[in-house]
């Protein structure tokens, strides 16, 4: 008896009970599941293309749609001097384009409502098919504390679409180079907002991927979090544009507070009457992140699966 009480004794703890779960651990979990999949691969692949292909395209576009200005002024063909003279100059014709909302160093960034709409739906999708098919039970088992699950799952998501973002942006800039020259148009570092708009357009879909990740944590429903995601990014800004149709100076201003507006705003440069400032919209983003962040990571803790 004390022979067999002595061996039991003496059996070596597990390296689990020692060490115990790490947050590493946690984290290159998450990032397997990720990464695992061929369709995540595939999805982030074409996200990749199509945010570099749209702003290549846009670079050729307002760059043709610039010498047009250039030639006719405005848009009105009557205003061209017959002479063979421009009816502008190019610094007049792109701030003609730049008051459309068509500027120049912003053409890096001109893909990202693809990376928006896809990498956000992919974060919804992270978590609420975990929800759906049961195997949050098993990460949830896995790691009983369950937020590092969360903190986990939001660091591979921001970090995968802030790396995408950044290099598809630099990339396209690249691209936009040779174009640009073609028409006369000067494209390079020294441009004021290209620098600040390629960092920060990283940040813009990191952060669209937060949200993403948030509903789906708090509806549970892939279809249900895509819905809301799409209806909060393209949806909300048409309907609080009509919205500015309505009399008082509230409802005029009420589209520069949706997420999309004040995200697009943060990635621009300088004052604009009538609209918010950059800082401002980062900000209001920023407000918008954790308005569906907090309660999610409040769901995540304590509701059951």
């Amino acid at each position: 008896m004390s022979s067999t009480a002595s061996t039991i004794s003496k059996a070596p703890s597990s390296r689990a009970g020692n060490h115990g779960l790490t947050f590493a651990g946690v984290l290159r979990s998450e990032w397997i599941k990720f990464r695992s999949l061929t369709s995540t691969k595939l999805l982030v692949l074409f996200t990749f293309l199509a945010v570099i292909g749209v702003g290549v395209l846009a670079a050729w576009l307002r760059a043709t749609a610039i010498e047009q200005v250039m030639k006719f002024g405005a848009g009105r063909p009557e205003a061209a001097t017959g002479s063979g003279a421009p009816a502008m100059t190019l610094d007049q014709a792109e701030s003609v384009m730049a008051g459309q909302g068509l500027n120049i160093y912003g053409i890096p960034n001109a893909g990202l409502q693809i990376g928006i709409l896809v990498l956000g739906s992919l974060a919804v999708l992270l978590v609420a098919s975990e929800f759906a098919t049961g195997m949050i039970r098993s990460t949830l088992t896995a790691v009983p504390k369950r937020l590092p699950a969360f903190w986990a799952k939001a660091i591979v998501l921001v970090v995968v679409s802030y790396l995408l973002t950044l290099v598809a942006s630099f990339i396209t800039f690249l691209a936009s180079i040779p174009i640009l020259n073609g028409y006369g148009i000067h494209m390079g570092f020294d441009r004021d907002g290209v620098v600040s708009g390629i960092f920060l357009g990283g940040l813009y879909v990191a952060g669209v991927a937060v949200i993403g990740l948030s509903l789906g944590t708090l509806l549970r429903n892939p279809a249900g979090g895509i819905m809301v995601l799409v209806a909060l990014f393209f949806v909300l800004p048409f309907a609080t544009q009509l919205a500015g149709l309505i009399p008082g100076d509230f409802w005029m201003h009420v589209n520069e507070y949706v997420p999309s507006v004040a995200g697009g705003r943060m990635l621009e440069i300088g004052h604009k009457d009538g609209f918010i400032d950059p800082g401002v919209g980062a900000l209001i983003f920023l407000a918008w992140i954790l308005v569906f962040l907090v309660p999610a990571v409040a769901i995540f803790k304590k509701r059951d699966v």
